[in-house]
């Protein structure tokens, strides 16, 4: 019979017990990474609902936001698709005092980047305003004038084969690019795509403490059924009943 390694137990955390600190040490990327590492997070009810009333943050709790903060502080850059990316979170994202000796110790820079998927080309303008230029991976097919108002705000543009934006393409890009700590914040689209073209490393999901119906969405839906085996790492538990959970690839 053939030996199989015993897998590192899950680890169950009191979130309200850790240090911000303890937190980012919790949830880095492995040291040095050599090619990119695609992690999503999500928040959903009980029940699988990514919004309430059309809106996720409805389901956020005090603990979510506080992971969130440490989800992004610790990745070289933060991947949307263009309809994320309107909302006004995006245009700005400062890395505070608190997190920055974190970063330059471990390696990371300074800023954190935006990296956009729009095939066409086209971004909410208030992003070409940010402090640090936004990424903007776009389609060959994308109209020229597109590309060329996205360089001439300072956006980095990085042109993809023609027609929709392949997920192994948007790997490619980001290791071209040296961005190799990617936090995926959606949205559902474009992490669907990401899991059909099996291109998703991790998932950390918070459970939010609440049972909403309604037709809300899942937080990935594909034509076909899609199996992507993936084992529990750690576990945080918030004293306001949030659960969250990292998983990772087998």
């Amino acid at each position: 019979m053939t030996a199989v390694a015993a897998r590192p137990p899950s680890t169950l955390h009191e979130v309200d017990t850790l240090t911000d600190d303890a937190l980012r040490d919790l949830l880095a990327y492995p040291e040095t990474p050599t090619a990119p590492r695609l992690r999503a997070n999500f928040i959903a009810s009980i029940d699988g609902a990514v919004t309430l009333d059309g809106a996720g943050r409805k389901l956020g709790t005090p603990t979510d936001r506080r992971v969130f903060a440490r989800l992004r502080e610790v990745a070289d850059v933060i991947l949307v698709g263009a309809t994320t990316a309107a909302s006004k979170p995006y245009a700005d994202l400062r890395v505070d005092a608190d997190s920055l000796g974190w970063r330059l110790a471990h390696g990371l820079a300074s800023v954190l980047r935006l990296v956009v998927v729009s095939s066409r080309g086209v971004i909410p303008p208030h992003l070409l305003t940010a402090t640090v230029p936004p990424i903007v991976l776009v389609s060959a097919s994308a109209p020229s004038s597109a590309r060329r108002a996205l360089e001439a705000s300072g956006a980095v543009v990085c042109e993809i084969a023609e027609g929709r934006i392949d997920s192994g393409a948007i790997r490619r890009a980001l290791g071209d690019l040296g961005l190799h700590r990617v936090l995926v914040e959606g949205g559902p689209t474009l992490f669907s795509h990401l899991v059909a073209d099996d291109e998703i490393d991790e998932l950390c999901l918070t459970t939010s403490p609440m049972v909403v119906a309604g037709p809300a969405r899942r937080i990935a839906a594909t034509p076909a059924h899609v199996e992507l085996r993936m084992r529990r790492s750690d576990v945080l538990l918030g004293d306001d009943g949030t659960v969250i959970v990292r998983w990772v690839r087998r």
